[in-house]
C-alpha cells in the first residue's frame, strides 16, 4: 500500500548551510553520495525546493517509459536549451516526434556503413601519433587525444570535407567553452533565476559565436549545388512522411549542436574510461586482444566484423555501466506521482542518476568491480538489465547510441591492437562533472608498441 511517507532529506542543519558546504561545493559528488546512502530515492535541500535524486530502476522505468508524459525535461534544463536550442536532446511533445522522424533516417545502418572509410582514416591517423608519441617515450593524455579524435569523427560525419582545420579548431574551442559554461549553470536550480553568476557572460558570447559558425556553414551549404551525402546534406534534404515539410535554418542549427555536442563528448568520454580501465586490467586488455587474434582482425575492423567482437563489446558495456558518459539526467514533474512508497508533488525537480543504478550492490554484485563478463548472456539477465540505461530507455533512448558504440569499437580495436598502455606513474584519477564525467586534469597514458 502506498504511503504519504516523503523520502529522506539529505541536508545539513541549518539547510542553507547544508547546501553551501554540500552542493555547492562539489555538486556532483554530493548528489552521488546522497543517492548512495538510500536505497533510490532522496530529497535534497530545503523543502521548498521539491528536489529529488532518482535510481532504483523501478522509479527509472516509470519516469522514462510507463509514465513517460509525466516527466517532460522541465526548468532544469534551461541551461542546456540556452546552448542547444529545441534539438532532440531538450524538444518535447509533438515537436520532439517530428524532429525525432526528419533524424532517424541520419542514423540508418547504410549511413552508419557510408562513414566506416571516414572513421577508419580519422583513427589510423590518431595511431601514427600514438606510435611517435611511444617511440619517444612520452605520456599521451589519452582524453585530449579522444576529443581530438572524436572531433575530426563529427565534424567529418556531419561535414564531410567542408570543414578547414581553422574552422574545426574553432568550432572545438568554442563548444569546450560551452560545455564548461554548461557544467557549472547546471548546478543553479536551486539559486535566484536573476542572479548574476560568474561566467555567465562568457557562456552566452560562446553560443553565440558557435551559432555564426554553425549559421555560416548553414548557408554555404544550402547555396551549394552538389551536396555531399554527410549528415548535413541529409538534414538538409529530411522532408516529415506526414507533412512533406524541411527543417528551418534554427532546426538545422539546434540539430548540429546537439549532435556535435553530445556525439563527440560520448565517444572521447567512452574511450578514455576504457582505456583507463583496460590499464587498470592488463589482463583484459589481453583477452581483448586475443579475441581479434582468434577472428583473423589485424587491421582496422570493417562494420561487418564489429557484431563478432564479442567480448570487445561487453567490455565497452562495463565501461558504460561504471562510467555513463551522461551521468546524470534531468526530468520535471507535470502531476503527482508515486514511485514505490513515496508520493511525489506537482513541478518537482528530477535528477536522474545512472552512475548511482549501475553501481548499486542490490542489482550489481560486487559492482566496483571493472567485470565485462557480467555482460555474458548467462549473466545479463532481466533484473541487471533493468538496472542498466547508459543510453537512457523507452522512445527517447538515445537516437546516436548504435554510431557511439560503433566509433568506441574502432578506437578501442586499434589502440589495443597497436599498444600495450598504464597509467603516468603517480598520476591520481579524480572524476569531474562537465556535462560529461572525466578525470580531471586528463588521463596521462604510458604507450609501449605491441
Amino acid at each position: 500500500m502506498t504511503t504519504e511517507a516523503e523520502p529522506a532529506l539529505v541536508t545539513e542543519k541549518p539547510p542553507a548551510a547544508g547546501l553551501r558546504t554540500g552542493l555547492l561545493r562539489d555538486p556532483f559528488r554530493y548528489l552521488m553520495d546522497a543517492a548512495a546512502r538510500h536505497e533510490g530515492l532522496v530529497r535534497i535541500g530545503p523543502r521548498p525546493l521539491h528536489i529529488y535524486v532518482v535510481s532504483h530502476p523501478d522509479y527509472i522505468r516509470r519516469i522514462l517509459v510507463t509514465n513517460a508524459a509525466n516527466y517532460p525535461k522541465g526548468s532544469m534544463m534551461a541551461p542546456f536549451r540556452a546552448a542547444l536550442g529545441n534539438g532532440l536532446v531538450t524538444s518535447e511533445g509533438d515537436y520532439w516526434k517530428r524532429q525525432r522522424r526528419l533524424m532517424q533516417p541520419a542514423f540508418h545502418n547504410e549511413q552508419l556503413q557510408a562513414m566506416e572509410s571516414h572513421i577508419t582514416g580519422c583513427v589510423e591517423r590518431a595511431v601514427e601519433r600514438w606510435h611517435h608519441a611511444a617511440e619517444q617515450g612520452v605520456p599521451v593524455d589519452i582524453l585530449d587525444e579522444a576529443i581530438q579524435l572524436n572531433v575530426e569523427i563529427v565534424l567529418g560525419a556531419l561535414f564531410s570535407t567542408s570543414i578547414d582545420s581553422p574552422r574545426a579548431e574553432r568550432l572545438r574551442a568554442l563548444t569546450s567553452q560551452v560545455f564548461v559554461g554548461l557544467a557549472s549553470k547546471v548546478w543553479t536550480f536551486f539559486l535566484p533565476r536573476r542572479l548574476p553568476l560568474p561566467g555567465a557572460a562568457a557562456y552566452r558570447r560562446a553560443v553565440t559565436a558557435l551559432d555564426t559558425e554553425v549559421y555560416r556553414i548553414i548557408t554555404e551549404r544550402r547555396a551549394t549545388e552538389n551536396r555531399p551525402p554527410d549528415l548535413l546534406g541529409l538534414l538538409l534534404d529530411a522532408e516529415d512522411t506526414e507533412t512533406g515539410e524541411r527543417m528551418s535554418d534554427r532546426q538545422l542549427r539546434d540539430e548540429i549542436f546537439t549532435l556535435f555536442m553530445a556525439g563527440y563528448e560520448t565517444t572521447a568520454t567512452a574511450t578514455t574510461w576504457i582505456s583507463y580501465e583496460l590499464a587498470r586490467n592488463p589482463e583484459i586488455a589481453e583477452a581483448v586482444v586475443g579475441e581479434l587474434g582468434r577472428l583473423g582482425v589485424d587491421g582496422p575492423p570493417d562494420f561487418a566484423t564489429l557484431p563478432r567482437l564479442e567480448y570487445q563489446r561487453r567490455v565497452i558495456d562495463e565501461a558504460f555501466r561504471l562510467h555513463p558518459p551522461f551521468p546524470i539526467w534531468f526530468r520535471g514533474t507535470l502531476d503527482t506521482d508515486v514511485l514505490g512508497p513515496y508520493r511525489l508533488p506537482k513541478n518537482a525537480k528530477i535528477i536522474v542518476n545512472p552512475h548511482i543504478t549501475h553501481r548499486d550492490p542490490r542489482f550489481w554484485a560486487d559492482p566496483e568491480k571493472f567485470d565485462p563478463d557480467r555482460f555474458s548472456p548467462e549473466r545479463f539477465d532481466s533484473t541487471v538489465r533493468h538496472a542498466y540505461y547508459p543510453f537512457g530507455k523507452g522512445s527517447r533512448i538515445c537516437i546516436g547510441e548504435r554510431l557511439a558504440v560503433t566509433i568506441t569499437q574502432m578506437v578501442v580495436t586499434e589502440l589495443v591492437r597497436n599498444f600495450e598502455f598504464t597509467l603516468s606513474e603517480g598520476f591520481e584519477v579524480i572524476p569531474q562533472y562537465v556535462v560529461t564525467c572525466q578525470p580531471k586534469g586528463g588521463l596521462p597514458l604510458v604507450l609501449r608498441e605491441r
